[in-house]
């Protein structure tokens, strides 16, 4: 609901936005968990980081805050209406900065916690396009059908929570055995559906295969 009066967005800044902005920053930098797909639990996580920072405020400098909001009273955001700049610089502070911050350091902790860096792919699918180069892609459908093409720049896949779906910008002809034949005259592209995939098949052209297996050598 939009708030309708100045104490109902003081109450929505003050309860609301901190966990909105700690839970957007930690998705962006851990990616979204199994469990905060529901919007009702994605809610609940929101309320209870920003009562969590709400309270830490509290503690922490919760009589300059009152006299920062009420002033010397005249209403309950007088403090903020009289001075205005100082009021928005503690909610960028307040709302948004430490929300961050404290999400980027979970993060951290976390990451050096396992030793390991975390790679929000939350499927296969996106693990699989993940920072993928241009490459060829040969796919057999369900129905036997091969369909092949380039992925390049001007390509496009879906990623999580989306439904997994494939735009190739070119599209080739291919052979009954998989093989690529040739371009199709007058290609604008071919459209695949993850959901009619039996297999799926990246293939660097000749020149980056032949640099992949030297890095290959290499790394034995």
């Amino acid at each position: 609901m939009v708030p309708g009066t100045v104490e109902q967005l003081a109450i929505l800044l003050v309860l609301v936005l901190p966990g909105v902005f700690h839970q957007a920053v930690r998705e962006r930098l851990r990616g979204t968990s199994a469990s905060e797909q529901e919007p009702q639990n994605r809610l609940l996580r929101a309320l209870a980081a920003g009562a969590l920072l709400d309270a830490l405020y509290a503690v922490a400098a919760g009589p300059w805050l009152v006299e920062l909001l009420a002033g010397h009273g005249d209403g309950p955001l007088a403090g903020a209406l009289r001075h205005p700049r100082r009021a928005g610089l503690a909610a960028l502070v307040l709302v948004v900065a430490v929300p961050s911050a404290a999400a980027w350091a979970e993060t951290a902790w976390r990451r050096r916690r396992a030793r390991a860096r975390y790679e929000p792919t939350p499927t296969a699918w996106d693990a699989l396009f993940h920072d993928r180069g241009s490459c060829f892609v040969r796919v057999r459908l369900k129905s036997g059908l091969w369909v092949g093409g380039w992925l390049g720049p001007w390509s496009a896949v879906s990623a999580y929570p989306q439904q997994g779906d494939l735009y190739l910008q070119a599209q080739y002809r291919m052979g009954p055995d998989g093989r690529f034949l040739e371009r199709v005259p007058g290609t604008a592209g071919v459209y695949v559906r993850a959901a009619d995939v039996d297999v799926l098949e990246l293939l660097l052209p000749p020149d980056e295969e032949a640099t992949e297996g030297e890095r290959d050598d290499a790394a034995a």
